[in-house]
C-alpha cells in the first residue's frame, strides 16, 4: 500500500512540474477605444504617460503610431501601438529571450502580463485625458 501511494505521489508531483514548465501562451494583440474627442496629440501624450508607468521606453513616435520597448535582464520586447479617433491596438513587433514561437503564434506568458498592464495603464491615461 505505501509503494502504490509512493508512486502516485511521484505521477501527481511530475504532472505539476510539467504543467508549470509550460510557459506559452498565444501571443495577445490588446486593443482599446479612444474617449471621443480627443486629439491625436492627446491620444500620444496618454500612451506615452501609459508606457512610462510600467517602464516600456518610446522608441519611436509617427503619427498615429507609437513604438515602444520593454527591457528586463536577458529578455526584451518592442510593440506597436496604432491608433485611430476610436480605437488602439498593441502588437509585438519582435522579441528577445521569450521564447516567441511565431509559427505558432506563441510567446511567454511574461509578454502577454506586459502588454496587460500596458493596455491598463494606457486605458487609465486615455480616461485622465479627457478629464483635463
Amino acid at each position: 500500500m505505501k509503494a502504490l501511494v509512493k508512486i502516485f505521489t511521484c505521477i501527481l508531483c511530475a504532472f505539476t512540474l510539467v504543467g508549470c514548465a509550460y510557459k506559452h501562451q498565444q501571443i495577445m494583440t490588446p486593443n482599446g477605444n479612444i474617449p471621443a474627442g480627443l486629439t491625436t496629440k492627446q491620444v500620444q501624450d496618454a500612451i506615452k504617460v501609459g508606457c512610462s508607468s510600467y517602464n516600456w521606453e518610446i522608441t519611436r513616435i509617427s503619427g498615429t503610431e507609437v513604438e515602444a520597448k520593454m527591457n528586463k535582464t536577458n529578455v526584451a520586447a518592442t510593440v506597436r501601438i496604432d491608433f485611430d479617433k476610436s480605437n488602439y491596438s498593441i502588437s509585438l513587433v519582435e522579441s528577445t529571450g521569450l521564447m516567441q514561437n511565431r509559427s505558432k503564434n506563441e510567446i511567454h506568458s511574461r509578454y502577454n502580463t506586459w502588454v496587460t498592464n500596458l493596455k491598463n495603464a494606457i486605458d487609465t491615461s486615455l480616461k485622465n485625458e479627457t478629464i483635463k
